[in-house]
Protein backbone atom coordinates (compact mmCIF):
# COMPACT_ATOMS: atom_id res chain seq x y z
CA UNK A 1 0.00 0.00 0.00
CA UNK A 2 0.97 3.65 -0.46
CA UNK A 3 2.86 5.24 2.87
CA UNK A 4 0.64 6.78 5.37
CA UNK A 5 -0.63 10.50 5.85
CA UNK A 6 0.18 11.62 9.47
CA UNK A 7 -2.30 14.34 9.12
CA UNK A 8 -4.97 12.73 7.51
CA UNK A 9 -4.85 10.20 10.33
CA UNK A 10 -4.67 12.62 13.18
CA UNK A 11 -7.70 14.93 11.73
CA UNK A 12 -9.50 12.73 14.30
CA UNK A 13 -6.53 12.50 16.79
CA UNK A 14 -9.31 13.24 19.91
CA UNK A 15 -11.02 9.95 19.20
CA UNK A 16 -8.18 8.30 18.29
CA UNK A 17 -7.05 8.53 21.70
CA UNK A 18 -9.94 7.36 23.48
CA UNK A 19 -8.93 3.93 23.07
CA UNK A 20 -5.48 4.34 24.74
CA UNK A 21 -6.97 6.43 27.22
CA UNK A 22 -9.15 3.56 28.10
CA UNK A 23 -6.13 1.41 29.05
CA UNK A 24 -3.85 3.77 30.82
CA UNK A 25 -6.52 4.57 33.15
CA UNK A 26 -6.24 0.59 34.34
CA UNK A 27 -2.24 0.52 33.29
CA UNK A 28 0.17 0.79 36.22
CA UNK A 29 3.47 1.49 34.93
CA UNK A 30 6.95 1.33 36.95
CA UNK A 31 10.06 3.42 37.09
CA UNK A 32 12.31 1.21 34.98
CA UNK A 33 10.16 -0.25 32.66
CA UNK A 34 11.47 -1.03 28.90
CA UNK A 35 8.53 -0.41 26.41
CA UNK A 36 8.09 -1.17 22.70
CA UNK A 37 4.86 0.45 20.53
CA UNK A 38 4.56 -1.79 17.93
CA UNK A 39 3.07 0.44 15.11
CA UNK A 40 4.03 3.53 17.08
CA UNK A 41 2.23 6.13 14.22
CA UNK A 42 2.96 9.45 14.72
CA UNK A 43 4.47 8.89 18.09
CA UNK A 44 2.53 10.53 21.02
CA UNK A 45 1.74 7.19 22.64
CA UNK A 46 5.15 6.34 22.70
CA UNK A 47 5.51 9.09 24.62
CA UNK A 48 3.25 9.43 27.11
CA UNK A 49 4.32 5.89 28.14
CA UNK A 50 7.87 7.04 28.46
CA UNK A 51 6.78 9.97 30.03
CA UNK A 52 4.69 7.41 32.98
CA UNK A 53 7.77 5.61 33.51
CA UNK A 54 10.15 7.93 35.55
CA UNK A 55 13.47 6.42 34.28
CA UNK A 56 11.61 4.19 31.52
CA UNK A 57 12.57 3.95 28.27
CA UNK A 58 10.35 3.57 24.81
CA UNK A 59 10.81 2.50 21.29
CA UNK A 60 8.34 3.64 18.95
CA UNK A 61 8.12 1.12 15.51
CA UNK A 62 6.74 1.95 12.43
CA UNK A 63 6.39 0.47 8.95
CA UNK A 64 5.79 3.53 7.63
CA UNK A 65 8.34 6.36 7.11
CA UNK A 66 6.05 8.92 6.97
CA UNK A 67 5.00 8.16 10.69
CA UNK A 68 8.40 7.85 11.73
CA UNK A 69 9.52 11.30 10.96
CA UNK A 70 6.50 12.49 11.99
CA UNK A 71 7.01 10.82 15.24
CA UNK A 72 10.33 12.07 15.46
CA UNK A 73 9.21 15.24 15.33
CA UNK A 74 6.89 15.89 17.67
CA UNK A 75 9.62 13.98 19.82
CA UNK A 76 12.10 17.20 19.13
CA UNK A 77 9.40 19.58 21.27
CA UNK A 78 9.69 17.40 24.00
CA UNK A 79 12.03 17.98 27.34
CA UNK A 80 15.60 16.86 26.86
CA UNK A 81 15.29 14.54 29.51
CA UNK A 82 12.78 12.67 27.92
CA UNK A 83 14.00 12.94 24.34
CA UNK A 84 17.08 11.02 25.86
CA UNK A 85 14.40 8.05 27.21
CA UNK A 86 12.31 7.99 24.00
CA UNK A 87 13.36 6.69 20.17
CA UNK A 88 11.78 5.69 16.52
CA UNK A 89 12.55 3.38 14.07
CA UNK A 90 11.45 1.85 11.07
CA UNK A 91 10.25 -2.14 11.34
CA UNK A 92 7.62 -3.51 10.07
CA UNK A 93 5.73 -5.22 12.69
CA UNK A 94 5.35 -8.63 11.69
CA UNK A 95 8.59 -8.73 11.30
CA UNK A 96 9.03 -7.76 15.29
CA UNK A 97 11.97 -10.23 17.20
CA UNK A 98 13.44 -10.18 20.50
CA UNK A 99 14.48 -12.24 23.42
CA UNK A 100 13.06 -11.25 27.10
CA UNK A 101 13.85 -7.57 26.27
CA UNK A 102 10.74 -5.59 26.96
CA UNK A 103 8.69 -5.15 30.40
CA UNK A 104 5.34 -3.79 28.45
CA UNK A 105 4.72 -4.69 24.52
CA UNK A 106 1.65 -2.02 23.70
CA UNK A 107 0.12 -1.62 20.38
CA UNK A 108 -2.76 0.71 19.06
CA UNK A 109 -4.54 -0.43 16.16
CA UNK A 110 -1.73 -1.57 14.25
CA UNK A 111 -2.06 -5.95 14.86
CA UNK A 112 -5.05 -5.78 12.50
CA UNK A 113 -3.28 -5.22 9.62
CA UNK A 114 -1.03 -8.33 9.98
CA UNK A 115 -2.71 -11.44 8.89
CA UNK A 116 -0.62 -14.51 10.93
CA UNK A 117 -1.42 -13.07 14.66
CA UNK A 118 -0.60 -16.51 16.40
CA UNK A 119 2.59 -16.26 15.42
CA UNK A 120 2.85 -12.19 15.90
CA UNK A 121 1.96 -12.72 20.02
CA UNK A 122 4.11 -15.59 20.00
CA UNK A 123 7.14 -13.44 19.11
CA UNK A 124 5.73 -11.25 21.34
CA UNK A 125 5.68 -13.65 24.64
CA UNK A 126 9.56 -14.11 23.55
CA UNK A 127 10.13 -10.62 23.38
CA UNK A 128 8.60 -10.03 27.15
CA UNK A 129 10.63 -10.32 30.37
CA UNK A 130 9.40 -12.64 32.69
CA UNK A 131 6.77 -10.56 34.54
CA UNK A 132 6.22 -8.42 31.33
CA UNK A 133 2.63 -7.06 29.68
CA UNK A 134 1.24 -7.29 26.62
CA UNK A 135 -1.39 -4.64 25.83
CA UNK A 136 -2.91 -4.49 22.16
CA UNK A 137 -6.11 -2.56 20.72
CA UNK A 138 -8.07 -3.48 17.66
CA UNK A 139 -10.66 -2.05 15.51
CA UNK A 140 -13.21 -4.54 15.84
CA UNK A 141 -16.27 -2.75 13.86
CA UNK A 142 -16.47 -4.62 10.46
CA UNK A 143 -20.08 -4.71 11.21
CA UNK A 144 -20.60 -0.97 11.71
CA UNK A 145 -23.22 0.81 9.02
CA UNK A 146 -20.07 2.49 7.38
CA UNK A 147 -17.80 -0.62 6.94
CA UNK A 148 -20.78 -2.73 5.47
CA UNK A 149 -21.65 0.12 3.59
CA UNK A 150 -17.89 0.00 1.91
CA UNK A 151 -18.06 -3.73 1.46
CA UNK A 152 -21.30 -3.23 -0.72
CA UNK A 153 -20.21 -0.35 -3.13
CA UNK A 154 -17.05 -1.98 -3.86
CA UNK A 155 -19.00 -5.22 -5.18
CA UNK A 156 -20.55 -3.23 -7.00
CA UNK A 157 -20.54 -2.45 -11.05
CA UNK A 158 -18.09 -0.44 -12.06
CA UNK A 159 -15.88 -0.71 -8.96
CA UNK A 160 -15.82 -4.40 -8.67
CA UNK A 161 -13.86 -5.02 -11.99
CA UNK A 162 -10.94 -2.58 -10.81
CA UNK A 163 -10.72 -3.58 -7.25
CA UNK A 164 -10.45 -7.41 -8.02
CA UNK A 165 -13.67 -8.27 -5.49
CA UNK A 166 -13.48 -7.42 -1.74
CA UNK A 167 -10.67 -8.06 -0.14
CA UNK A 168 -10.13 -9.12 3.76
CA UNK A 169 -8.06 -6.02 5.30
CA UNK A 170 -8.13 -6.20 9.01
CA UNK A 171 -7.73 -9.63 10.65
CA UNK A 172 -9.36 -10.40 13.98
CA UNK A 173 -11.10 -12.31 16.04
CA UNK A 174 -13.79 -12.32 18.47
CA UNK A 175 -12.30 -11.73 22.10
CA UNK A 176 -12.50 -15.50 23.12
CA UNK A 177 -10.30 -16.69 20.25
CA UNK A 178 -7.52 -14.40 21.90
CA UNK A 179 -7.90 -15.61 25.14
CA UNK A 180 -7.80 -19.09 24.04
CA UNK A 181 -4.71 -18.48 21.80
CA UNK A 182 -2.83 -16.59 24.21
CA UNK A 183 -3.12 -19.18 27.18
CA UNK A 184 -2.13 -22.18 24.59
CA UNK A 185 1.24 -19.85 24.15
CA UNK A 186 1.84 -19.82 27.62
CA UNK A 187 0.17 -16.03 28.85
CA UNK A 188 -1.60 -15.62 32.27
CA UNK A 189 -3.61 -12.69 33.13
CA UNK A 190 -5.51 -12.64 30.33
CA UNK A 191 -8.26 -10.14 30.16
CA UNK A 192 -10.02 -9.81 26.37
CA UNK A 193 -13.08 -7.48 25.62
CA UNK A 194 -14.99 -5.56 23.53
CA UNK A 195 -15.83 -1.26 24.15
CA UNK A 196 -17.89 0.35 22.04
CA UNK A 197 -16.69 3.77 21.93
CA UNK A 198 -19.50 7.08 20.62
CA UNK A 199 -18.07 9.57 18.54
CA UNK A 200 -19.90 12.84 17.54
CA UNK A 201 -20.09 13.90 13.76
CA UNK A 202 -21.07 17.01 12.06
CA UNK A 203 -21.97 14.54 9.14
CA UNK A 204 -21.63 11.07 7.46
CA UNK A 205 -18.89 12.58 5.15
CA UNK A 206 -16.92 12.81 8.15
CA UNK A 207 -17.07 9.02 8.61
CA UNK A 208 -15.55 8.93 4.94
CA UNK A 209 -12.84 11.26 5.86
CA UNK A 210 -12.55 8.85 8.84
CA UNK A 211 -11.80 6.37 7.06
CA UNK A 212 -9.33 7.40 3.93
CA UNK A 213 -6.74 7.03 6.46
CA UNK A 214 -7.55 3.54 7.51
CA UNK A 215 -10.18 0.86 6.09
CA UNK A 216 -10.06 2.62 2.87
CA UNK A 217 -6.69 2.64 1.70
CA UNK A 218 -7.03 -0.97 0.53
CA UNK A 219 -9.82 0.36 -1.72
CA UNK A 220 -8.16 3.23 -2.89
CA UNK A 221 -4.65 2.21 -3.34
CA UNK A 222 -6.57 -0.42 -6.19
CA UNK A 223 -8.34 2.00 -7.82
CA UNK A 224 -7.38 5.29 -10.30
CA UNK A 225 -6.48 8.35 -8.70
CA UNK A 226 -8.66 9.95 -11.21
CA UNK A 227 -11.39 7.84 -9.73
CA UNK A 228 -11.20 8.17 -5.83
CA UNK A 229 -13.55 11.46 -5.64
CA UNK A 230 -16.55 9.33 -7.80
CA UNK A 231 -16.11 6.81 -5.34
CA UNK A 232 -16.17 8.39 -2.28
CA UNK A 233 -19.02 10.74 -3.46
CA UNK A 234 -20.97 7.64 -3.55
CA UNK A 235 -19.86 6.13 -0.74
CA UNK A 236 -21.02 9.47 1.05
CA UNK A 237 -24.58 9.56 -0.40
CA UNK A 238 -25.13 6.20 0.55
CA UNK A 239 -23.84 6.59 4.08
CA UNK A 240 -26.60 9.48 4.06
CA UNK A 241 -29.35 6.65 3.45
CA UNK A 242 -27.70 4.44 5.46
CA UNK A 243 -27.57 6.73 8.62
CA UNK A 244 -30.88 8.56 7.66
CA UNK A 245 -29.69 11.54 8.35
CA UNK A 246 -26.36 14.26 5.97
CA UNK A 247 -26.02 16.22 9.19
CA UNK A 248 -25.28 15.46 12.79
CA UNK A 249 -24.89 11.58 13.89
CA UNK A 250 -22.78 9.74 16.36
CA UNK A 251 -20.14 7.42 14.97
CA UNK A 252 -20.15 3.97 17.26
CA UNK A 253 -16.91 2.03 16.79
CA UNK A 254 -16.42 -1.19 18.53
CA UNK A 255 -12.74 -1.97 19.73
CA UNK A 256 -11.21 -4.98 20.88
CA UNK A 257 -8.86 -4.97 23.82
CA UNK A 258 -6.35 -7.64 24.51
CA UNK A 259 -4.14 -7.94 27.99
CA UNK A 260 -1.65 -10.79 28.74
CA UNK A 261 1.59 -11.60 30.95
CA UNK A 262 4.41 -13.77 30.18
CA UNK A 263 4.39 -15.22 33.92
CA UNK A 264 7.16 -14.34 36.47
CA UNK A 265 8.37 -12.31 39.23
Amino acid sequence: MADWDPELYNRFRRYRAEPVEHILSRLHLGEDEKIIDLGCGSGENTIELARRSARGTALGVDGSPAMVEAARKVLDAEPVELKRRVSFEQLNVAEFRAERAYSLIFSNATFQWIPDHRALFAACFDALCPGGTIIVQMPANETETAKMEIGRLARELPWNSMLGGRERAFHEEPPEFYAAMLQQLGYDRIDCYYVTFHHPMDRPADVVQWYRSTGLRPFLDKLPKERHDEFLGQLTARLIGAYGTSGAMTFDFKRLFIWGRRPGP
